[in-house]
Order: C-alpha cells, then structure tokens, then sequence
C-alpha cells in the first residue's frame, strides 16, 4: 500500500483503532528506512517467522519521495528521489519513470527521470525534468535547484540552478542532468551511484 492509501487507513472508521493504528504506524515506519534497510528488515522478519506480517517493498507505479516542507518565511520544498541502479538499467534506451505528486503554493508538481539523446553530442544520456500536474491559467513562478550526491564525499553537488514560470503542465529540465554519456553514468566507477542507488535532491521556492 502507498503511504497516501495507509494514512487514510488511520482515518477510517472500518477498522479496530487501536490494532490499526499499530499496523498502520509499522507499516509506515518500514516506508522511512532506506531501500536496503528496508531488505534487511524483510528477510530478517521472513527468517524468524515471529509474525504473520511481512514487510516487502511495492512495485510503484509513481516512485516514491520525501518531501521535507518550509512555509515560512517563503513556500519552500526539498523533494528526494532516490532510483536503483537497476530501474535506471531499465530506462535505457527512451524510458522515464515518474514520481509521486507533491504540492507548493497550491499547485502540483511531480519529478520525471528519462533516458533521452543528448541533442548537441548524439549520445544517449540521464535527464531530470520538474513538471506540473494541474491545468489552469495561474503562472507559479519558482526558483528551483537539481542535485546530487556523489562520490567521494557523498555530499549533495549542485547540478542547475535557474527560476521558471509555470504555466498550463509545463515543465523544466535538463536532458543531460550530468553532461556526461549514458555509459558513463551506469559505469562500475561512476561517482553517481551510492551503494547501488542514484540520489537525486530537488530545491523549489516560490517566488513572491
């Protein structure tokens, strides 16, 4: 179940709240950990088979994110995206994949992660774009940051800065996030992957 799907759980009056509330927390909390944390919990849980509950990661239509909020002293998100070196794998040589919505200054907006051609060079390359959902004829203009965290410090690196104007689904972006081929990136050496996972990060401000 999705965390939307679980926090609505809580809410409903259908089930026992107390043996919900206990479920539904611990189910939410395994979605916190960290991919391999999440594993290591699984197989620890399917080992002792002290419980009728297993824990198994889902099979996500939209990639899951964090989301952490600001609304002083201006609307403010820092949006995390984190993809295994396997779904990346996959998206070679046109896929994308999408993430889950999130919202800033009323509006929706969601991260798209594509396996594009470089225009200039002609090779194939990693693309990150920020779109959003809603239709209407209200602009938002936003102050946006894409980032990543890489070897060997494992510290976020600025990939682009730049501030945009949202109109009817638009969307901003970079066909080639890293300025590198898509060879390199997927590379056993590449300074991308942190223990088998791609860890994006996404800063957006609404302008005043």
């Amino acid at each position: 179940m999705s965390c939307r799907k679980l926090k609505k759980v809580l809410a409903c009056s259908d089930f026992d709240p107390e043996l919900a509330s206990k479920l539904v927390l611990e189910a939410l909390f395994f979605k916190a950990e960290t991919p391999y944390r999440q594993r290591w919990l699984a197989v620890e849980q399917a080992n002792a088979r002290a419980t009728n509950r297993h824990f198994l990661e889902r099979a996500y239509k939209y990639r899951p994110i964090k989301v952490v909020e600001f609304e002083h002293p201006r609307q403010q998100r820092i949006v995390f995206l984190e993809l295994k070196r396997e779904e990346c794998a996959r998206l070679f040589p046109v896929g994308r994949v999408y993430s889950q919505a999130f919202h800033l200054g009323g509006r929706g907006f969601f991260l798209s992660a594509h396996c594009n051609m470089d225009q200039q060079s002609s090779f194939h390359c990693f693309g990150l774009f920020l779109g959003m959902q809603e239709k209407g004829s209200v602009t938002s203009s936003v102050d946006y940051e894409f980032a990543t965290r890489i070897k060997p410090f494992e510290e976020y690196a600025s990939n682009h800065i730049g501030n945009y104007n949202f109109t009817v689904l638009k969307a901003v972006g970079y066909r080639n996030l890293f300025g590198i081929p898509w060879t390199a990136l997927m590379a056993d050496e590449s300074l991308y992957f942190i223990n088998g996972i791609l860890h994006l990060q996404t800063e957006l401000t609404v302008r005043q």
